[in-house]
């Protein structure tokens, strides 16, 4: 189980969504970190509403299996065309950090780091 993370991933709603949706379909994925059973990464989605961190779970063709509400944000509604995008959040860097510390090197975090294992 690794959080993974990538540089300047982003995509877009394709369709609005409720707070309750944990089924999320964007417009592309290509940008995105491919996810492995057990592998997450934690995306934010930007519009009117406000700002969410969400801790996407599964990625099938462009819907992304997700968790709202993480990291100390909460899920509000969406609309078409709203950004969703992999940024640097708290919750990130304490997975990354636990991993590095049980001895894996998720996406070479620990040597990015410095980290000695």
């Amino acid at each position: 189980m690794a959080v993974k993370y990538a540089n300047n991933a982003s995509t877009l709603l394709t369709s609005g969504i409720s707070t309750s949706d944990t089924s999320v379909v964007v417009d592309s994925v290509a940008s995105l970190p491919t996810l492995s059973a057990g592998d997450h990464m934690y995306l934010t989605k930007v519009s009117s509403g406000g700002i969410e961190v969400m801790k996407v779970t599964n990625v099938t063709g462009s819907t992304l299996t997700c968790v709202r509400g993480q990291d100390g944000s909460s899920a509000f509604a969406g609309l078409a065309g709203d950004v969703i995008e992999l940024r640097l959040s708290s919750a990130m860097l304490t997975d990354a950090l636990a991993e590095s510390a049980a001895g894996g090197t998720t996406n070479g975090f620990a040597i990015a780091m410095g980290i000695a294992l």
